[in-house]
């Protein structure tokens, strides 16, 4: 009986790493796919529509806009169109600001990203959308290499890289950075072979003909770019597309960005997946492996450890495992109030992993939507 245990728990840890390591190691076996890319030297570049919601960003949302523009500026063909979900801090004031740039609408309430992007999409006509949040930040040049591969008719949306710059902020934070730092890697390979599975709404860019418009309870950026891949184009990574955010200081707070995070993201799954479901293969394995199974990877350790239990007890007995277990607990609560670095960091870890799991039973069990929320404080600035 043990060995089932044992064999078990193999199983279940091998399911959980799955997604970080051996999905990453089997993408070298497919075959490459290139991509042909316009050129950057400014003539004929296709219409683009810049959309963003802002909610109460009164810190940073006139150097924001001031980038945006330069950016827009220096792509040559694009418009900014602004929502404002609400905001109570003086953000409204400040967009009012950029009247003769941007196409401003403002709700006096809050209605959510999504709703807000919808209205974007409908007063714009261009070939091009791109979606950007509020709080990222970003080279003048930014655009022209997100729109460069649309030359290729395969592609239907492309997604800039996201990078966490304050990982000496806190251990949460760096864990947090650390975290992203392999999700990009992971997103380089997949870019290179199966396409990207989805796109963090950092900032990117899908062709207006694919646009589909996501139900306002349904998180937009994770949406639309499956939806582009459910209509049989290639999402792809844009290596010389960076963008800059900030990353929770605090483990707390971050599990509430990761409970929120989870739950959107079974939203959409749930629906989504009569179209995903009949995805050609290669781009079914990817969304298996990148998605539905980093979705349940608390609850696959959660086995894991369960079925290690008995093996455990078999081999040294239950004292000794009992022990251990405490004193773990003991140290790690110890280490975390002494903000002992790696002790942080650990905990940082498992937050996160309590948090993607609470999030999974609130859209499972819980019926919660999250069309709007309170970003956390500390990743503005």
């Amino acid at each position: 009986m043990i060995w089932m245990y044992a064999i078990a728990a193999g199983l279940l840890l091998l399911l959980a790493v799955h997604p970080f390591i051996i999905y990453p190691v089997s993408l070298r076996f497919f075959r490459r796919r290139p991509v042909s890319h316009l050129s950057h030297d400014g003539t004929g570049r296709p219409a683009l529509a810049i959309c963003m919601s802002a909610y109460n960003e009164a810190r940073s949302i006139r150097r924001r806009l001031e980038r945006l523009i330069e950016a827009a500026d220096a792509y040559g063909n694009a418009t900014i169109h602004v929502y404002a979900d609400g905001p109570q801090d003086g953000t409204i004031e400040i967009l009012r600001e950029f009247a003769d740039r941007v196409d401003l609408v403002v709700s006096h309430g809050r209605n959510g990203k999504t709703y807000g992007m919808n209205l974007l999409v409908q007063r714009s006509s261009s070939e091009l959308l791109m979606f950007t949040d509020a709080n990222v930040m970003h080279d003048i040049d930014v655009i022209a290499p997100l729109v460069a591969p649309f030359v290729d008719a395969s592609v239907g949306c492309t997604s800039a890289r996201l990078v966490y710059d304050n990982a000496d902020d806190s251990p949460a934070a760096a864990t947090g950075a650390a975290y992203w730092r392999a999700e990009e890697a992971i997103k380089a390979i997949e870019s290179e072979t199966v396409g990207l599975i989805g796109v963090d709404g950092a900032m990117f860019v899908l062709r207006r003909e694919l646009h589909r418009p996501p139900p306002p309870h349904l998180i937009d950026d994770l949406y639309l770019s499956l939806v582009v891949l459910a209509q049989g184009k290639r999402l792809i990574s844009v290596p010389d597309a960076l963008v800059h955010e900030r990353s929770a200081t605090e483990a707390e707070e971050e599990l509430v960005r990761k409970r929120r995070i989870a739950c959107q993201a079974i939203n959409v799954h749930r629906a989504l997946w009569p179209q995903l479901k009949r995805l050609p293969w290669p781009a079914l394995y990817g969304y298996a492996s990148h998605r539905m199974l980093k979705w349940v990877t608390p609850f696959l350790l959660a086995g894991a450890g369960l079925c290690a239990l008995p093996v455990a007890v078999a081999l040294v007995g239950a004292v000794p495992v009992l022990l251990l277990a405490v004193a773990g607990a003991v140290a790690l609560t110890v280490g975390n109030r002494l903000r002992i670095g790696i002790a942080q960091k650990i905990v940082a870890a498992l937050l996160s992993l309590v948090g993607v799991a609470q999030g999974v039973i609130d859209s499972v069990w819980g019926g919660k939507t999250y069309a709007v929320w309170q970003p956390a404080e500390s990743v503005r600035d």
